[in-house]
């Protein structure tokens, strides 16, 4: 059966097109949304993934980096520093505000750290330096690219006037970018000591044993919050699901219903306009079941050919986003679309019933009279 209903589909390539062909758009639909919606995540959290911190330390009754505020008294960095176990620590300093490019207001989340710091700065620098004078930026390449600016330009961050001295990779996200100054430049404009942290980066010794070592962090410092580098991304994510990615979240759904209601509706129509095919059957011998397997084998063709194409085109529109567009991340995994082939499946064999009960009672004298 599966051999005849490849054949029948074969006989009219226009229509099988047609029916591939909306398959493949709905699954785009469906996974570049979803896509845009796990970069803005990922984009988001993007700082604390790059940091090689095992354990952070923020201020009591503070969970997140966003939309959050976080000071630490100076002595923070030394007492996490004498727990056994601790390799580095670094004392970061972070703030969010405005990058100002000419007349265009760029938010941008600001941090700082003492430019002899093993980490917490750019994880990558594509030019220039990393270690800042009190006047100096570090702003993302493809911003600067997208404003004409160049190492040596000037923009002004919160009121200030800044050199850019480097330019990193991979902070520019569709809401905002990461931009990284003097340590000492940011403390005057925070209006506190140098020595003191937004948030305290912890990173363990190989091998070592992280929950003894937060353990050991946490007696420490028992005036601080401490979290796991993986506790600090999840709540960070929950932070920004119930900001502006929920819009990001709704259109995704809305995408996804109706990327399901076009699958369905082309596999019915398929089926449907192929009933003198299953009335030729019919007068040839088959019976409701045989129809029912060529039915099921056609739509599943269609609907994987389908699938197969919009993955492939989903992968394609997210590079070249990436490309015209490198502050929007369109992340599309492998698990992302795995997880729409049970849903596909249930959608296509619902589409394909629908119409049986139409087909079994094709009177197979009507494909004669035709």
């Amino acid at each position: 059966m599966l051999k005849l209903a490849w054949c029948n589909l074969m006989h009219e390539r226009t229509r099988l097109a047609i029916s591939v062909g909306g398959v493949a758009l709905a699954v785009l639909l469906i996974l570049v949304m979803a896509g845009v919606f796990a970069g803005s995540e990922e984009h988001a959290v993007a700082y604390i993934k790059n940091q090689p911190a095992s354990l952070w330390l923020m201020q009591k009754g503070v969970e997140n980096l966003h939309m959050s505020s976080s000071i630490l008294p100076p002595e923070t960095v030394t007492q996490a520093r004498s727990v056994a176990g601790v390799a580095e620590v670094v004392g970061l300093l972070y703030v969010g505000g405005s990058l100002d490019v000419g007349e265009t207001q760029v938010s941008s989340y600001i941090f700082a750290v003492d430019g002899s710091a093993p980490f917490g700065g750019p994880w990558q620098l594509v030019a220039g330096t990393a270690v800042l004078g009190l006047d100096e930026v570090v702003l993302d390449r493809d911003l600067a690219a997208r404003y004409g600016l160049e190492l040596g330009d000037t923009v002004n961050l919160m009121g200030y006037d800044l050199t850019i001295a480097g330019l990193s990779q991979g902070t520019f996200g569709i809401a905002t970018s990461i931009t990284f100054v003097n340590k000492q430049a940011l403390a005057a404009l925070m209006g506190v000591s140098p020595e003191s942290a937004s948030y305290v980066l912890v990173q363990t010794e190989p091998g070592a044993d992280v929950d003894q070592v937060a353990a050991g962090v946490r007696t420490a410092v028992p005036d601080a919050n401490l979290l796991t580098q993986a506790e600090f991304i999840a709540s960070d994510k929950a932070m920004i699901r119930q900001m502006g990615t929920d819009i990001i979240r709704a259109m995704s759904g809305v995408a996804y219903v109706v990327g399901l209601l076009v699958i369905g509706l082309t596999v019915y129509t398929a089926t449907v306009e192929r009933a003198h095919e299953y009335g030729v059957l019919k007068a040839v011998g088959a019976n409701t079941g045989d129809l029912l397997r060529v039915v099921f084998a056609q739509a599943t063709l269609s609907t994987a050919l389908g699938f197969v194409a919009g993955v492939g085109l989903s992968y394609g529109v997210a590079v070249l986003v990436g490309r015209l567009l490198p502050e929007m991340l369109i992340l599309i995994e492998p698990a992302l679309w795995l997880r729409q082939i049970p849903v596909l499946a249930v959608i296509t064999a619902l589409a394909a019933l629908l119409p049986l009960g139409r087909i079994s009672r094709l009177d197979p004298m009507v494909v004669f009279r035709a």
